[in-house]
């Protein structure tokens, strides 16, 4: 049977709030000074070993914090290291606690320095009221027309937004907040959607496309942030397709562990039902999407003074999930 973590609904929660969530996965303590990173990859498969994905979703400076924390309880609870994981994609938020786990040798000290509201701000303050446009954001909630065309149209309206911040300086910023300067060595993949096209991709090493870059524009909340400019095209943080069969498909999984608070569909991409298909038919799955007090992170996600109470309930909730994961790699 497979292993799972009780199910919560996604809901609509909080659409502005959320929105900007994923605003911030550049101003979370993504820079601790004493972490340090390794070329370690993920051990190679053997009878003994499932192939195991991780993917991880938005939201914001909690939502780095949780996350990253939830990854920290699970590598010391359960064993889930770089050396039996075989791909991570991140989202937003996710992208920076998937390159933290993917790099960074001692998540719990990058979890003290969450604890503790060390590390970088937002590049741009959001100010008071929504930083993002009232048609951008009635854009964002639409559900009207496919993936793509509602990523047309947002990415038309991120590419002619006036910004704060460039393209460019959005880049370095970002890549100077990461743990390295290179793609690791495990297989880590960053979201993001065209905006000429509203394709969603998944940036990976062999993309040839620098890391900052690629988290950038995993980050690049439309309105708010700059759309990211690569290799002529335009990228930012709209609404993604799904992409768990794919990746399954690809990389031969066994196994995913999802790692994501439930926030709507505005900049995340909406997992659930993909995995639940892919469940059926004997894909091993466990869902971490917050316990208790966890709807107190998504309400209030740009708020750095938050982070320690998302590294606490992280650490519970990724001790509280520790066995199904545990479970999950010694099938």
């Amino acid at each position: 049977m497979p292993t799972k973590t009780a199910r919560r609904p996604l809901g609509r929660i909080l659409g502005t709030t959320a929105a900007l969530a994923t605003a911030t996965l550049v101003v979370t303590a993504c820079s601790s000074p004493a972490a340090t990173t390794s070329a370690a990859s993920g051990a190679a498969p053997t009878p003994e070993r499932p192939r195991v994905g991780v993917i991880l979703g938005g939201g914001g400076e909690s939502g780095v914090a949780w996350e990253t924390a939830v990854l920290a309880a699970l590598k010391d609870k359960a064993r889930l290291t770089r050396d039996n994981v075989d791909v991570v994609v991140g989202t937003s938020a996710g992208a920076i606690a998937g390159a933290y786990f993917s790099a960074v040798d001692d998540l719990d000290q990058v979890v003290e320095a969450q604890r503790a509201g060390k590390g970088v701000s937002a590049p741009v303050p959001a100010g008071k009221g929504d930083p993002i446009p009232k048609d951008v954001m009635a854009a964002l909630g639409s559900t009207q027309g496919t993936i793509e065309e509602r990523g047309r149209r947002i990415g038309a309206m991120a590419m002619k937004a006036k910004t704060p911040i460039s393209s460019q300086d959005l880049v370095t910023y970002v890549g100077s907040a990461l743990p390295a300067k290179d793609w690791p060595a495990l297989d880590f993949r960053a979201t993001s959607v065209n905006a000429e096209t509203g394709r969603t991709v998944l940036w990976k090493k062999s993309d040839g496309v620098p890391l900052g870059a690629a988290v950038a524009s995993s980050a690049a909340v439309p309105g708010f942030l700059p759309a990211i400019e690569i290799d002529g095209q335009h990228y930012t943080d709209a609404p993604r397709a799904t992409f768990s069969a794919e990746l399954v498909k690809e990389k031969k999984l066994d196994a995913i562990v999802y790692i994501g608070m439930p926030t709507p569909s505005l900049s995340n991409t909406v997992e659930e039902e993909a995995l639940a298909a892919l469940e059926d038919n004997g894909l091993k799955v466990v869902r971490i999407t917050g316990g208790e007090g966890t709807d107190k992170l998504i309400r209030d996600a740009l708020n750095p003074k938050i982070k320690p109470l998302a590294v606490t309930l992280g650490l519970r909730d990724g001790a509280d999930a520790a066995k199904n994961v545990a479970a999950l790699l010694d099938n």
